[in-house]
């Protein structure tokens, strides 16, 4: 006769099967449908953005909760600052992936700042740049055939610098922002508020691909700091 435990493995695995086989055949068939970018690409925006961000909150906690391994000299939890986006908005041509990851960003920091807070002390909350030169997200959205008719749009006629997030950054960890818990700051000159976009949806989609193309024989290279 078989353990309890040895029928929950086997159901678990039979389980497992069945999901991995139809997932794989929706996929499969999504993806002939699909031209601009590949359903696995998707898939991986939102496995590094919406799974990454909240597994690395989550390997964090012991460290920076009240009273735990790295706060044993503190008063006080730490503080977790997530990366998200203004693309969710409102809408952005063929980024629905990047929306929808960026979107379950800014829903993990909400709820992480109510939970953690109360019950570990630790303040969370998030930056949304917008358009940030020398970055290679700038490169990709806005690469140098738009780039300079999107200046034309922006609320302060000019591209932010990291230093721009950089600073944001250190207001949001450091005391001064020590009673700001939960927001997500936006660092776009305003940008967003100036949305809809003014650019055709053919002309984006030419313009992508030619930037994906070029994009994938060009490495990313490690960014400069000025601290």
């Amino acid at each position: 006769m078989m353990a309890d435990g040895d029928k929950k493995a086997l159901l678990q695995k039979a389980y497992n099967a069945i999901i991995l086989s139809l997932g794989d055949k929706v996929l499969r068939q999504v993806s002939k449908e699909t031209t601009a970018v590949g359903v696995w690409s998707k898939l991986e925006v939102l496995d590094i953005d919406s799974v990454g961000t909240f597994t690395m909150c989550h390997e964090a906690l012991k460290y920076l909760k009240k009273g735990g391994e790295g706060r044993s000299n503190s008063s006080s939890g730490g503080s977790i600052i997530n990366i998200s986006a203004t693309l969710h908005y409102t809408a952005s041509w063929y980024q629905i992936h990047v929306s929808a990851a960026k979107a379950a960003v800014d829903a993990t920091t909400r709820n992480l700042a109510l939970e953690w807070g109360t019950d570990y002390d630790i303040r969370v909350n998030g930056i949304a740049p917008g358009p940030i030169s020398g970055t290679p997200g700038m490169s990709k959205l806005a690469p140098d055939e738009i780039s300079s008719k999107a200046r034309d749009y922006m609320p302060l006629y000019k591209l932010g610098e990291k230093w721009d997030i950089a600073m944001a950054a250190l207001f949001l960890a450091s005391d001064a922002g020590k009673f700001v818990n939960g927001d997500t700051m936006i660092v776009d000159g305003g940008l967003w508020l100036s949305r809809p976009r003014h650019l055709e949806k053919e002309a984006v989609k030419q313009v992508s691909r030619s930037v994906e193309k070029r994009s994938r024989n060009v490495p990313v290279g490690v960014p400069k700091s000025k601290l």
